[in-house]
């Protein structure tokens, strides 16, 4: 698996966030090469320096400085494109091709080159020059109404799981595109909508449920409207529970029973599905509450999960870190920058026996002199031109 993508070289054009579409190839053995302004992108100087957010999404990527808005720099990219097999792009609509480096011409040149564009409403359709964020993204997905207490308006998501959403789907797109190309021999372009992609991953609370019948759905806070499931209150935090089979329930129920000493929590019209408890909400909700706030949320839920109630912790980045669980699982890496070492979480997929490297964040323009002198043959001398021209 860590091969599976070795001899790939994949152009990211992208930016922000979107940059862990690369980051997925590149844990895939892809060779992806960062394109950056001359002096390093804007997400590189954030944070006085090196972002997290740029060093999680760059490592095990190498970089060239290149100013596509200069013709010079523009021509320099086409003959990188030229040897290139995936590029990653999220500029607008039109943005590319202004500078003559649109998809079409692009796979002119090189017939075998899989273009993947990653923009908020995709580059087909009436809205296609639309400009947008994660935050328009859920909102025009359906799934913004369903965040939030329901007698106050609809909570805004911290930025980024629209767009996770918008890079898995374009790295799975390009892994599908590449796959065709090993029978067609003819590349693709892979379009991504950050609308879509939400679209497609929120099933649970907008658009799949509503089209039953038309209705949105209520927005519940913190609770589901089944109990018991959502957040509720330890003594040092809160702890998530999802009681969902009749045995969860019944387990939860006698815990209840025995520490609160409420024995009408085993009344049988609480017993069934979670929908069958629904109209008894509030005193099933305030005897939970009960129970968790005799607990630490940590032995709360390790004593749930004994009682084989699905619980945890709602934990925080200082309990991330301290987790023994994802100490043991590895899952805790420190990568190497030009800053000094980053920690970052490890990649997520995992097949025994095929580990996945995570390779240092490289500085900006670190592999100038490999890929454009070294590859595409450029002297010393132009090299040095372009450099003093502000071009690379």
């Amino acid at each position: 698996m860590a091969a599976l993508l070795g001899p790939v070289r994949v152009l990211d054009l992208s930016t922000g966030q979107l940059s862990y579409c690369g980051r997925l190839l590149a844990d895939l053995g892809a060779d992806v090469v960062l394109i950056e302004a001359p002096g390093g992108s804007a997400e590189r100087r954030a944070a006085g320096g090196m972002s997290a957010a740029f060093a999680f999404s760059a490592a095990g990527k190498r970089s060239v400085t290149v100013n596509l808005c200069r013709p010079d720099g523009a021509a320099l990219f086409a003959r990188l494109a030229d040897l290139a097999d995936v590029i990653i792009s999220t500029a607008r609509p039109g943005e590319l091709e202004r500078q003559g480096l649109g998809h079409g011409t692009l796979l002119a040149r090189n017939p075998g080159l899989v273009f993947a564009s990653i923009t908020p409403y995709g580059l087909r359709g009436p809205r296609r020059n639309w400009h947008g964020s994660d935050l328009t993204a859920w909102a025009s997905s359906g799934a913004l109404p369903a965040y939030g207490d329901p007698d106050r308006a609809p909570l805004t998501p911290r930025e980024g799981l629209a767009l996770a959403a918008g890079a898995l789907n374009a790295a799975m797109g390009i892994a599908l595109a590449l796959a065709a190309r090993d029978q067609s021999e003819h590349g693709q372009l892979v379009d991504i909508s950050l609308q879509e992609a939400v679209l497609s991953v929120t099933q649970e609370f907008s658009a799949a449920l509503a089209l039953d019948n038309g209705a949105p759905q209520k927005r519940y806070g913190k609770r589901r409207r089944s109990p018991p499931m959502g957040q509720y209150q330890a003594r040092d935090g809160a702890v998530t529970i999802v009681a969902y089979t009749p045995w969860q329930w019944r387990a939860l129920a006698e815990w209840i029973s025995d520490e609160v000493g409420t024995r009408e929590v085993l009344n049988e019209r609480y017993e069934g599905t979670p929908a069958d408890r629904s109209p008894y909400v509030a005193e099933l909700d305030s005897w939970i509450e009960d129970l968790t706030a005799k607990y630490g949320k940590q032995e709360f839920s390790e004593e749930a999960q004994r009682r084989g109630i699905p619980v945890c912790p709602v934990n925080s980045v200082r309990d991330l870190l301290a987790d023994p669980h994802l100490a043991a699982t590895g899952s805790w890496i420190s990568v190497p920058s030009p800053h000094g070492t980053v920690r970052m979480p490890a990649p997520a997929l995992s097949v025994d026996g095929l580990p996945l490297p995570v390779g240092p964040i490289p500085a900006a323009g670190a592999h100038n002199t490999e890929i454009l002198a070294g590859e595409l043959g450029l002297s010393d001398t132009e090299l040095l031109r372009l450099q003093q021209a502000g071009v690379v």
